[in-house]
C-alpha cells in the first residue's frame, strides 16, 4: 500500500470539485435563514473558520455577504471574528 500525502489545508487555494449533482449551500437547510443566501445556487465555497476549521459548503452570493460583512459570528466557539481571518476556498478554482 502506497501513502497518499495530502496538501495541508491552509496551503489549498482551490478545489476541483465536479461531483454529477451540484452540492447544496447550508443555506438550504439552515433553520433561521442566512443574509445573502440563494436558494437557486449551489455551493461554491468551503470557508474555513479561524477558530473551527472547515465550515458548511456555502453559495457565492452567500460568501460575497459574509466578506462584505466584516465580521463573523462562529456558532461553535461563541465568539466573533474578522472576516479578513477566514478562508473562502472556491470549489472549482475560478471564483
Amino acid at each position: 500500500m502506497v501513502a497518499i500525502e495530502a496538501p495541508a489545508l491552509e496551503d489549498l487555494t482551490h478545489l476541483d470539485f465536479t461531483p454529477d449533482h451540484p452540492p447544496q449551500c447550508e443555506g438550504q437547510h439552515h433553520t433561521r435563514g442566512l443574509s445573502g443566501h440563494v436558494a437557486s445556487e449551489p455551493a461554491a465555497f468551503i470557508v474555513m473558520s479561524p477558530c473551527c476549521g472547515v465550515k458548511p459548503l456555502q453559495c457565492a452570493s452567500r460568501v460575497a455577504e459574509m466578506r462584505e460583512s466584516g465580521v463573523l459570528y462562529c456558532g461553535s466557539c461563541k465568539v466573533e471574528h474578522l472576516t479578513i481571518r477566514y478562508r473562502f476556498i472556491p470549489l472549482d478554482g475560478e471564483q
